[in-house]
Parts: C-alpha cells; structure tokens; sequence
C-alpha cells in the first residue's frame, strides 16, 4: 500500500484521531477534520483521498456525537457511494457500530485494535482500487451438505488442498519471473497466510477435516472467538494446525457445549477476521444443526455450494433448507448446486434437480467412492495418488471457478459485507440500509 494514500478523519476528539494515525503509520496520511457536512462536502470532490474515517466512539457527555457521524455517513452515501467509508469504534460497544452500518459505513474497525485497523485499510483499498488487481484472487465458498452423509467435507478438503496447489504453483511462478529460487520444497511455515487456504471445518462429525488432512491442532474455534482481540497474523501462524503444503485448519471443539458460551455475532465475526487474513477460505458446514448461524455465514462467503445426492431423502433436505434459506431473506439465486456421487442411471438428473428447486446447478462430482476410501485409508487425498481420476477433474474445473485473475476486477457492490452487515442481515451499501 503506497505511502501517499490520503486518508480523512472526521472527529472532534484528537486523542481518536491521535491514536487513528499511529495505527495508520507508514500506510499514509491522516487528516483531521471536525465532523461537520461542509467540511465534508470540500473533501468530496479531492482526487487525493483515498478513504474516509467517521467517529463512532461512544461519548456519554456528547449525545450530539453519534447523530453528527450517522449525517456524514449518509452525505457521503449519498453523494459519493464510491468513497469507501470506514466507521472508528469500540468493540464493546456494538450498538454504536449497527447505528453507523445502517447509516451506510462500508465497514466497522475497532481503535483498539490496531492489527484488525490497518487489515481492514488494505482490504477496503483493494475493494474500492480502480487500477488492476496485482495478484490473482480467489472467491471464498461455503459448502453445506444438505444432511449428513452427503460427502461435504471430503469435497472442501479436497477443495482446499486444490486450491492451495493453485496458490502454490502461483506465488513459485511469481518467485521465478522475479529471478527468485523456486521455494516449493520449503515447509508451509514459509508460505505467508495471504497464499494460504484456511479450511473452517465446522461439520460434523467434528474435525474429520483435519483428519483427513493428517493434521492435529487444539485452536479449535471457540478458542479462536475466545481471542478475537489478539488474532493477528503471528497468533495465526502459530496456533492453527496446517498441512505440509499450507492448508490450515479450525474445526470445531470436541465438546460442543462449548458453542454456548460464544455469541453469534463474535462467532460471524471470528470468521470474517479469518477471511481477511487468508488467501482463500472453504468453509464447511455439513451437518451442523444451527440455520440462524449458517445464514450468516452465506452473507459473509461469496458463494455457498449445497451438496446434494439423487436420493429422496437428500432431495427432501433440500427443500427443507431452501425453505429455511427464504425465511431468513437468502433467495435461490445467491446459492449453487453441487451433485455429488452423480450417476445419470441413479435417478433424476442434475439438471433435472436444479430445475426442480430453482438453483442454479454449480457442477457435478462422479460417484468415486471406492477410489476416494482407498487413498484416505492410506492417509492421503486421492489427487495425490491420483491426479487424473474422474473426481479429481471434475473438482478441479470447480476450483477453477473461483479464480478471479489479475486483469479481472469485481464491482465493489458485488462485495460480501462486514460481520454487523451479515448480522443485520442486508448490505450497507443497498437503498434499504439507508
């Protein structure tokens, strides 16, 4: 990030804004302005700024302060929708932090939290960049198998190590182009958490993920919620389990009852800080009994993939979840269908499937289960033994589509929101949040 980034913060308190720029050190300059909308309005049409700051900080002797910032936010909405808006807060004060997501903010960061501050400054460039992206990016999916059984999480964990082959084989070729010696026989702990594929496994049976990986890790996911403040990428780097190419892994704890004592909303939360930090992230959620949850997590991933079988009984699942999905305002067509263990002679097709139920169909996977048995058995992942079986293609050609290139660039609305604007449950930037 270039050091003449150009940044404004608008705020009668200097100690927030004194405090803003140490956590903007080196990232650029901070100017400090008094929150009110002509002063504003000057800043709307300077080129230079590249990002707006507005004070959500609670101040109980100044009842005036909130209502100030939810003005400028909704000038700027308003007036500049491209401008990325960045509200300051407290985490202990969520309150102020849903007012400022409904006041249209692109996002919410914690003064307290530097680390979580200067992510969030990158992440918010490169959404809002104009110029090309520098480095291939992927999209993150959510794969829920639509009841248990449905051979969800061997897909994400092959998912995740196909996709971290691809990162490899990127940031190597990258390497090389630069005159650098190929690192490919270095261990995953050389590999930056920005090239790695987390994988979330949250299904159950609980950690299956990390066993098919041949991974053991006790920084489960309540541990990870438990130390959201101090998640950083050191934190990262040493306390979550990962494989020998880099695939790293949460699942959750062996106790679930656990789960009870973390709120929804830190849990949501939790995952968002996870996708900013990691290249790319495959989150699985097959068989986990919570839909309030798995909705949040739907808003916050750029595709869900619903794994289906051609059995009665997985076709009823999936009408009970579509049906679920309606009632917490998730519509068909921002979910995919994935056949798995697909054969044309088992029933209806999948074409037939998507028909049916109105989504729109992701792809098929071949029924392989023997070959699939064989290579876990022995403590690998069958593209390792078998890099061209029908399986393996098939998943590949779905990796691929989540490969956004260099020269490619999404549109800024088609961004997936915050964890307040998952847990509000609509997008900031949308005519109604404002």
């Amino acid at each position: 990030m270039s050091k003449h980034n150009r940044y404004v913060f608008f705020s009668s308190d200097t100690e927030i804004a004194g405090k803003l720029a140490d956590s903007l050190e080196g990232m650029g300059t901070l100017v400090h302005e008094q929150p009110a909308p002509d002063v504003l309005s000057r800043h709307l049409d300077d080129s230079l700024v590249n990002m707006v700051f507005l004070d959500f900080v609670p101040d109980d002797a100044n009842n005036e302060k909130l209502a100030r910032s939810i003005d400028l936010a909704r000038l700027l909405n308003r007036h500049k929708p491209d401008m990325p808006c960045v509200a300051v807060g407290r985490l202990h004060s969520p309150g102020a932090a849903v007012a400022a997501l409904r006041a249209g903010v692109n996002d919410f960061i914690d003064l307290d939290n530097p680390e979580e501050v200067r992510d969030t400054v990158k992440r918010m460039a490169r959404k809002f960049s104009n110029g090309r992206e520098d480095e291939t990016r992927y999209r993150n999916v959510l794969v829920l198998g639509v009841r248990t059984g449905m051979g969800s999480t061997l897909l994400s964990v092959h998912l995740a190590s196909l996709l971290q082959e691809l990162q490899n084989d990127e940031r190597n070729t990258r390497l090389q182009s630069n005159g650098k010696a190929d690192d490919s026989q270095q261990g995953a702990d050389m590999v930056a958490l920005q090239e790695r594929t987390c994988l979330l496994d949250l299904g159950m049976p609980v950690a299956d993920g990390m066993l098919y990986l041949n991974v053991n890790g006790n920084f489960d996911f309540v541990e990870g919620v438990r130390n959201l403040r101090r998640l950083d990428r050191t934190m990262l780097m040493s306390a979550m389990a990962h494989d020998t190419t880099g695939v790293t892994v949460m699942a959750l704890p062996r106790d679930l009852d656990q789960l009870n004592n973390v709120s929804h909303a830190d849990s949501l939360f939790l995952v968002e800080s996870l996708r900013d930090h990691f290249g790319v992230m495959v989150i699985d959620v097959g068989g986990m009994p919570n839909p309030a949850f798995i909705a949040g997590l739907v808003r916050l991933a750029d595709e869900t993939w619903l794994v289906t079988d051609q059995s009665i009984a997985a076709l009823v699942s999936l009408a009970d979840i579509l049906k679920d999905f309606k009632e917490d305002g998730i519509s068909p067509n921002e979910l995919s269908l994935v056949v798995n263990r697909y054969d044309i002679q088992y029933g209806m097709s999948a074409e037939q499937i998507a028909q049916r139920f109105g989504i729109p169909l992701k792809g098929t996977l071949p029924d392989r289960t023997p070959a699939i048995m064989k290579s876990t058995s022995q403590g690998h992942l069958l593209h390792q033994d078998a890099p061209k079986d029908p399986y393996i293609r098939a998943l590949r050609d779905l990796a691929n589509t989540l490969i956004v290139p260099a020269t490619g660039k999404e549109r800024p609305q088609e961004q997936k929101p915050g964890w307040l604007a998952s847990f509000l449950g609509r997008d900031t930037r949308s005519g109604s949040a404002r």
